[in-house]
C-alpha cells in the first residue's frame, strides 16, 4: 500500500487543487501532515475528505518525519505548491516495486521557477553533493517516494530543510536501489519558506554530516 503524505503550512492558495488532482490521478490513502496552518489549509484538507494530522512545528524534516511515522506505509510525499508535475505519481508508485527510493530530478526550470541566486545555490549543491557522494543526485527535491523499509532503515534524524539532503545521503551510504525520474519545476503558488542563506547552510551542514556517518 502506497501513502500520499503533503506536508502543508499555510498552502490555502494551492491545497485544493494539489488534493483534487491527486485524486484523479490515484485512488489512494492522502495525508496532510501540518504545521498548525494560521490560514485555511486543514480547513479545505478537511473538506476534501483527506486525513489530516499535525507535526510539531519545528520544520519539513519534523513534518515528514511524523507522517512516516503515522502512516507505516511506502510513501510518496510533494510539496503541496504545484511546484512539481503530480501527474507523474503513478510512475513513483510504479518504481517502487523496484527501487527503494525515487526522486523527482529537476532537470528542467520554468521562467521564474526559482530566483536567480536560488537556482545557482541548487546547482551548487548537486555539484558538491556528487563530489562527496559520487552520485549525481538531487538532494534538494521535494517529490519522492519511499519504500517503508527504505524508511525504516534511514532513521531519520533532520528536522528542518536538510531531510531531502539526509535522504539521499543516507541512500547512498546504505546502498539502497535509488531511481531518478526527469521532471519540470515550475513556479510556485503561495510565499516560499526556504531561507536561503540559513536553510542553505543547513543543507551544507547536513551533507558534510553524512558523509562519514549513514
Amino acid at each position: 500500500m502506497t501513502t500520499i503524505v503533503l506536508p502543508t503550512k499555510n498552502e490555502e492558495k494551492s491545497i485544493d487543487k494539489t488534493i483534487s488532482l491527486i485524486k484523479k490521478l490515484y485512488d489512494c490513502r492522502i495525508v496532510v501532515v501540518d504545521a498548525h496552518s494560521s490560514d485555511k489549509t486543514v480547513e479545505i484538507a478537511r473538506e476534501k475528505g483527506v486525513e489530516v494530522i499535525y507535526d510539531h512545528g519545528k520544520g519539513k524534516g519534523d513534518a515528514l518525519i511524523t507522517a512516516f511515522n503515522h502512516v507505516n506505509d511506502d510513501v510518496v510525499y510533494v510539496d503541496v505548491d504545484m511546484t512539481y508535475p503530480l501527474e507523474k505519481i503513478p510512475k513513483f508508485i510504479e518504481a517502487l516495486e523496484s527501487y527503494d527510493m525515487v526522486i523527482g530530478q529537476r532537470e528542467e526550470f520554468e521562467k521564474r521557477a526559482l530566483p536567480k541566486a536560488l537556482y545557482l545555490g541548487d546547482k551548487i549543491s548537486r555539484a558538491l553533493f556528487k563530489i562527496l557522494y559520487g552520485k549525481p543526485l538531487d538532494n534538494l527535491s521535494g517529490f519522492r517516494a519511499l519504500s517503508k523499509e527504505a524508511i525504516k532503515k534511514m532513521n531519520l534524524k533532520e528536522e528542518g530543510f536538510g531531510i531531502e539532503t539526509e535522504m539521499t545521503a543516507k541512500a547512498v551510504r546504505l546502498g539502497l536501489r535509488t531511481k531518478n525520474i526527469p521532471i519540470k519545476y515550475h513556479p510556485r503558488l503561495g510565499k516560499a519558506k526556504f531561507r536561503p542563506v540559513a536553510d542553505g547552510l543547513i543543507v551544507l551542514k547536513t551533507m558534510l554530516k553524512y558523509r562519514f556517518k549513514p
